[in-house]
């Protein structure tokens, strides 16, 4: 009974703490009328996740909230919504404009153009949505299998390419081993961020004041010990902050 059990469980594609840490930053933005994309879903972990909470906390039915994309939809396996198929040359299922919170749960490393993934996030969003992406630690545990690993500041600059009009980061949880690496190396990291901002300003200054912020938390304690980062990135109304 125990084993069918188990079968029957939609499983994660990334780690449970960075689905119920996507989940906290999503519930509150949660209402009538409110539409989020669940992009390379998989089996439908947090599409679930979000639905029950849509279901028992707000009385709305997931399908009315939720919507869920993956390249392989036959895997998908939360019932309470439909998984739209992902084009093969990576075009989302969605059309322009109709989506308010984009999530995307360690996808971006598996996909070969992600600047054109950027794109199509910016593409469904309305104006004033926001894109939600998480990625791994790019660290050699974390990244085996991956076709492109990539760094929040990589990340951060192909969501600014695709249009987007900020960036924020967010971390789900951090690692005991590397806070140790963090100080046994202090000096040397300290050494490095300071020659390679003083490089930086000297070769490309507007590119420096441009990524000041995106650079700050590249070199912070939370980014270096964090298992995961979570992009936050929203597409403003015309240039203007978001109302969401």
């Amino acid at each position: 009974m125990t084993e069918t059990a188990s079968a029957n469980e939609i499983r994660p594609i990334s780690h449970r703490s960075t689905n119920d840490k996507i989940l906290e930053l999503v519930v509150p933005l949660i209402k009538a009328g409110i539409r989020v994309a669940d992009i390379g879903a998989g089996e439908g972990f947090f599409s679930q996740l979000l639905g029950e909470h849509v279901r028992t906390k707000l009385g709305l039915e997931p399908r009315d909230v939720i919507t869920a994309s993956d390249i392989f939809p036959e895997y998908f396996r939360y019932p309470a919504i439909k998984c739209e198929k992902i084009s093969p040359d990576g075009r989302l299922p969605y059309a322009d404009a109709s989506i308010d919170i984009a999530c995307s749960l360690e996808v971006v490393e598996h996909v070969e153009d992600q600047f054109a993934f950027a794109r199509e996030l910016y593409r469904i969003l309305k104006p004033g949505g926001l894109a939600i992406i998480s990625t791994s630690s790019a660290d050699p545990v974390h990244t085996s299998g991956h076709i492109d690993p990539v760094s929040y500041y990589y990340l951060a600059y192909q969501l600014r390419r695709a249009g987007f009009g900020s960036t924020s980061v967010e971390y789900d949880r951090f690692k005991t081993s590397a806070r140790f690496l963090v100080v046994l190396c202090a000096p040397v990291i300290w050494i490095g961020n300071l020659l390679f901002r003083r490089r930086l300003n000297a070769r490309k200054e507007d590119v420096a004041t441009e990524n000041a912020g995106i650079l700050k938390d590249m070199w912070s304690l939370r980014m270096l010990t964090s298992r995961s980062v979570i992009a936050v990135a929203r597409k403003w109304p015309d240039g203007l902050p978001s109302s969401i």
